[in-house]
């Protein structure tokens, strides 16, 4: 019985010193934040004595979750892959004059931005600390491409596309919540870019965690904004 548990016990320790010296994969969950600032926007169109005005009122840092995987078995790099999902709240009022007169007012109308983002990443070990059978310390450095799909903002054209052809009759604000998701799959935005990232991991025999700074560059993912910052805090498993 003793020998069985001796075999055991070095089975185990070899096993736990080999995942953690080589470290052939790694998967796991993480949330995110975008650091950005989207600003409000204000848009209007006049037809004869009829005006239509657009109000959307900004956000910022808008948080997310995702998942990720990486290999490290190939020499000197370490290829990653991760899918995110990112979503912040916001509001627009949309108002309809004629003759100076409002004939109709949504009032504040609550949406949401969200996103669905993937990111392939080639990265490197730039420094790296390892402790005997528990693991060990490694910074991070990389970069990739990325892709992402979005919901649209809310716009004049949104409400032209929900409330018919013409928007200087009056009309029910109401009428337009069936249409909203169909508008939404229709008009989803799709949009490419690059990305450069550096980050911290630490490993405990299995247990891995990251943190991670990134930088996107995507025109105008964000109304007006070619690139931003995000922090990435990361909790998994790595074999």
């Amino acid at each position: 019985m003793k020998t069985k548990k001796k075999i055991v016990a070095i089975f185990v320790v070899m096993t736990v010193s080999i995942s953690s010296a080589f470290g052939f994969i790694g998967f796991g969950l993480y949330g995110h934040q975008d650091m950005v600032t989207v600003e409000g926007h204000q848009s209007d169109q006049v037809e004869g004595v009829v005006k239509v005005l657009m109000d959307r009122q900004g956000f910022e840092n808008p948080y997310g979750i995702g998942g990720y995987i990486y290999l490290d078995f190939i020499p000197f790099i370490d290829i990653e892959a991760d899918v995110q999902y990112t979503f912040s709240k916001y509001t627009f009022n949309f108002q309809n004059y004629t003759n100076d007169v409002l004939l109709v007012e949504t009032g504040e109308v609550d949406f949401v931005y969200a996103r669905i983002s993937g990111f392939l990443t080639v990265r490197r070990k730039l420094i790296g600390l390892s402790l005997p059978v528990l693991g060990g310390i490694k910074l991070h450095a990389g970069g990739g491409l990325n892709f992402h799909k979005s919901m649209p903002f809310a716009s004049i054209n949104m409400m032209e596309d929900l409330l018919g052809d013409d928007l200087f009759e009056e009309f029910d604000a109401s009428s337009t919540e069936d249409k909203t998701v169909d508008y939404i799959k229709e008009n989803a935005e799709t949009n490419t870019g690059l990305h450069a990232q550096i980050g911290v991991q630490l490993k405990l025999l299995v247990l891995d965690s990251f943190i991670y700074y990134r930088y996107v560059i995507s025109k105008d993912l964000y109304p007006g904004t070619n690139g931003f910052g995000t922090l990435n805090l990361r909790i998994g498993l790595g074999f």
